[in-house]
């Protein structure tokens, strides 16, 4: 049979076998890394131990002022009070311009008792602050002749602490249950119970205990046993 003018096209030549070598393929891509939000980062440990110590010794330091605070109330309502002596009123035994701790827990224990020095709100203006010697007592009758003191007709002793006399004479004055007879120990230049009468006990701030300042004039002031001679 004769070849026909169309034959088939030669097969095509074999391919060499696959080489993994030469394969071509996408790679897979890596996974992505997770976002955390930047609001969601908590602090370094160190930071919040920073943080933690500032916030601890701030609020340490208010604890310590407020307590500070409140035992100074504590003690200017109850316990200590200190005051500057004005005038002479007191010569010789408190000068010009001495500072004075004056006991408040003294009254709060106990009763005044005649030769205290006193500190005590004006009773005929609280504003101010006198400071006196307790001469008479509840329920006790007071008068003066000359100067002299007397207790329910008794003579007051000798009273040392008084420098400059007076020459005084005051018609017997009776106190009530809660009044006191108050008196500087500077006779002569003291506006006192002689002038204005008895002094009420709930003016009574404290009793005066020490001089503190100046530093030569410092000591314990005392308070005499007073009791009339019989």
């Amino acid at each position: 049979m004769p070849d026909s003018p169309y034959t088939d096209p030669p097969s095509s030549p074999a391919l060499p076998p696959a080489n993994a070598a030469d394969a071509v393929s996408e790679p897979f891509p890596a996974p992505a890394e997770p976002v955390v939000p930047v609001e969601l980062v908590a602090p370094a440990p160190a930071a919040r131990s920073q943080q933690s110590s500032v916030s601890s010794v701030i609020w340490e330091t208010l604890q310590t002022l407020v307590l500070a605070g409140l035992l100074i109330v504590f003690f200017r309502t109850f316990v200590f009070q200190n005051f500057v002596v004005e005038g002479s009123s007191m010569f010789p035994t408190l000068m010009q311009g001495d500072r004075l701790i004056v006991s408040r827990l003294s009254y709060f224990v106990g009763e005044p008792a005649r030769g205290d020095i006193i500190v005590f709100q004006y009773p005929y203006g609280p504003e101010r602050d006198f400071v006196k010697r307790i001469i008479g007592l509840p329920g006790e009758t007071i008068a003066i002749q000359n100067g002299q003191v007397f207790i329910d007709g008794k003579p007051l002793p000798p009273e040392d602490y008084v420098k400059n006399k007076s020459s005084d004479t005051i018609a017997p004055i009776t106190l009530g249950e809660d009044e006191y007879f108050v008196m500087g120990d500077n006779r002569s230049g003291s506006s006192d119970s002689r002038s204005w009468g008895p002094l009420q006990s709930h003016f009574i701030i404290g009793k005066a205990w020490l001089i503190y300042f100046p530093f030569d004039h410092f000591r314990f002031l005392q308070h005499p046993d007073m009791e009339s001679e019989p």
